[in-house]
């Protein structure tokens, strides 16, 4: 039976259910229950299982948020962002035109016409779209993102379809696009602040928890742009509530983890990377419990992890037979000039990239000149830092085995985790290493690390300091995306161009 820090016996073991049993029997064998009227509705009250007056105005305040920052790097930076957008937006345009793209398919004119229009440069205003574009630009850029399961695409493509009529003018997919990301990032916030509470974080720092997310400048970049990596957070922070209810509340149900694994790798393999961490952990409490003679709970347990692995591996094997045997026979990835051939042992080429998604957790992002000022950068930078630091800092404050240990143990490993399957993957598709594997790729994770942050935080009472924390981030944020501050151009830190 595992402990609290405090002594007492928390979930996961037989032994506080036998316990909470035995007190419930004694209290309805004492006191008699009083007669009151039924409360049909009595649900409809509670909002994320909280009375909705406490927690309403928390759930407008992250839209809020979401809604204002996303929205504000839209109007301002109309450019293409450089992280793959344009084949990303060709994947939504054509799921939601019911086709899939395969090998070798070339971008769709329509997203070639709006390409042009946004420009990585921005050199090309909208009004001058129509007299300069040609059918020779980009003629011969094809969609590699086919490799992505869809359910990224096939959500975005519709909103965006459905959307683009409000928008204003024509040619504007790539514009609603952007808009739904607000949603990802809305949902991304709920989630989190859903798996804080079920962490045992009081209420304001669960609520900081959220608002700190949208500010870590990738989150935003990711969910202002038409990129997969737009529900990382949200696979992330979905993934870290099945690990609370798994080891705070002791829950070991397998729907759940199934259902979360598969929808997270159904939008990106890399998004589904934190649901195998949870079914790591499961595997570890289930041979524990076997090893103590508790046959029950380990069978428990060991069904959670078989949950996420067969949805993880029917995911990610059903897309890449389904795709293998579609488009352009021989194809070879134009972006082959990203890996390099292995020398020297294998094992040390796969491994080097370890722990570099440490070393830029929050730096490496894209985000147009005029928003990603040094003000931006000095606050990604200090992010770094602070969420890079969390995970141990949560171990070295925690009991050894405590949930809180392991949440902390399991940031750290996800984290590095994440080069190892860049790696493999890479090298099982083409026999090749990885130069850099980007700090963007462990997106999904940060929620995790601000968790480790909010438990520190809510167990030293560290209300001022927290408070200060995310109102310097905001300030920074909103200031930056507004125009109205930013230290000029980010030059010397170099990250406006995804420093790795």
């Amino acid at each position: 039976m595992r402990v609290h820090e405090n002594g007492l016996p928390v979930g996961g073991g037989l032994g506080l259910r036998r316990l909470n049993a035995t007190a419930a029997t004694a209290v309805v064998a004492t006191v008699p229950r009083p007669r009151t009227a039924a409360r049909p509705f009595a649900g409809l009250g509670l909002l994320l299982g909280e009375p909705l007056r406490r927690v309403l105005p928390i759930v407008l305040v992250m839209l809020a948020v979401a809604g204002s920052l996303v929205v504000l790097v839209v109007a301002r930076a109309p450019q293409l962002s450089i992280v793959d957008e344009a084949a990303h937006a060709d994947y939504a345009y054509q799921v939601a035109h019911g086709h899939v793209p395969a090998k070798g398919g070339v971008v769709d004119a329509e997203i070639r016409y709006e390409w042009y229009c946004h420009d990585l440069g921005a050199a090309v205003s909208s009004a001058d779209c129509a007299a300069g574009f040609s059918d020779d630009f980009q003629a011969d850029a094809q969609d590699y993102t086919f490799g992505d399961p869809p359910l990224y695409y096939l959500v975005t493509g519709c909103l965006s379809r459905a959307l683009s009529p409000l928008v204003p003018g024509a040619h504007d997919f790539i514009t609603a696009g952007r808009v739904v990301g607000a949603l990802w990032l809305f949902a991304g916030m709920l989630v989190l602040y859903l798996a804080l509470r079920a962490f045992e974080v009081e209420q304001r720092y669960a609520c900081l928890g959220a608002v700190l997310l949208p500010l870590c400048p990738g989150v935003l970049a990711a969910a202002s742009s038409l990129t997969s990596d737009a529900p990382s957070a949200l696979c992330g922070a979905a993934a870290l509530y099945v690990l609370a209810r798994m080891i705070v509340q002791g829950r070991t149900g397998w729907v759940l983890p199934f259902a979360v694994t598969a929808l997270a790798a159904g939008t990106k393999i890399l998004n589904g990377v934190p649901m195998l961490v949870v079914g790591g952990f499961a595997v570890v409490l289930a041979v524990g419990a076997w090893r103590r003679g508790d046959r029950g709970a380990a069978l428990r347990t060991g069904r959670m992890a078989l949950a996420v692995a067969v949805a993880f591996c029917l995911v990610y094997g059903g897309w890449t037979v389904f795709q293998s045997g579609r488009g352009q026979a021989g194809w070879v990835n134009p972006n082959l000039a990203d890996s390099l051939p292995l020398a020297g042992s294998a094992a040390g080429d796969l491994l080097s990239n370890l722990f570099g998604t440490f070393q830029h957790l929050t730096t490496n992002y894209w985000l147009a000149d005029n928003v990603n000022g040094e003000s931006v950068v000095i606050w990604a930078t200090l992010l770094c830092v602070v969420l890079g630091a969390a995970p141990f800092a949560l171990m070295a404050t925690s009991r050894v085995r405590s949930w809180s240990w392991q949440l902390g143990v399991g940031t750290a490993v996800g984290i590095s985790a994440v080069a190892v399957v860049v790696e493999t993957q890479v090298f099982a598709s083409s026999g090749r290493y990885f130069a850099v594997v980007a700090g963007r790729y462990a997106l999904s994770f940060l929620p995790w690390a601000i968790a480790c942050l909010a438990v520190v935080a809510s167990r030293r009472r560290l209300a001022r300091s927290g408070i200060a924390f995310t109102g310097l981030g905001l300030a920074v944020m909103l200031l930056a995306t507004t125009g109205l501050f930013t230290l000029g151009p980010a030059l010397s830190s170099r990250t406006s161009f995804l420093v790795g």
